[in-house]
């Protein structure tokens, strides 16, 4: 039940062309986002809260469709919030890694995925981070749409003005 939960709530989320349609079947009444950043050459990911009961994540790159995706046992599902690309985290494990020779800095796009709970698919421009990250400190990641934010930042608007990954819609409790 879970796994189709978060299939239909990532099919309404995200179209083929990336941005939220609150007009979709399914999609949330806020703007999802998750937070991405590059420190340190490496892509660091944000679900800005944690994302609990995670059986699947994955981020696609596109429009090469290049995937990432990490799984963790159903009987043991796991918690993501912070990730870094290539990097397993704690509970999960690697189950389609990138392409060889795949280089992410030349996407136009990621899109996260999250099989959990509730949980919405949201993407980030790749220029639009890798440009943002040197002009804005270390602790703020670019959530697409909505702009640089620290751990305030994300606290102030989630669930009044955007979506983070695994928040549930307000607008359906």
């Amino acid at each position: 039940m879970l796994a189709a939960t978060a299939v239909l709530a990532l099919t309404g989320a995200c179209r083929s062309d990336g941005g939220w349609h609150p007009d979709a079947q399914f999609a949330p009444s806020l703007r999802p986002a998750f937070g991405a950043r590059v420190t340190d050459g490496q892509l660091r990911i944000w679900t800005g809260s944690p994302c609990r009961d995670v059986t699947r994540l994955a981020l696609a790159f596109g429009p090469e469709r290049a995937e990432w995706v990490l799984t963790a046992p159903t009987e043991h599902p796991a918690t993501a919030e912070h990730l870094t690309l290539g990097q397993t985290g704690p509970g999960f494990a690697v189950a389609t890694p990138l392409p060889a020779g795949f280089d992410w800095r030349t996407a136009q796009w990621v899109r996260i995925s999250v099989y959990g709970p509730e949980a919405w698919g949201s993407y980030a421009t790749i220029a639009d981070v890798i440009d943002g990250s040197a002009r804005h400190p270390d602790d703020t990641y670019l959530f697409q749409d909505v702009g640089w934010l620290d751990t305030a930042g994300v606290a102030t608007g989630n669930g009044k003005t955007f979506l983070t990954t695994c928040t549930p819609d307000p607008a359906r409790r």
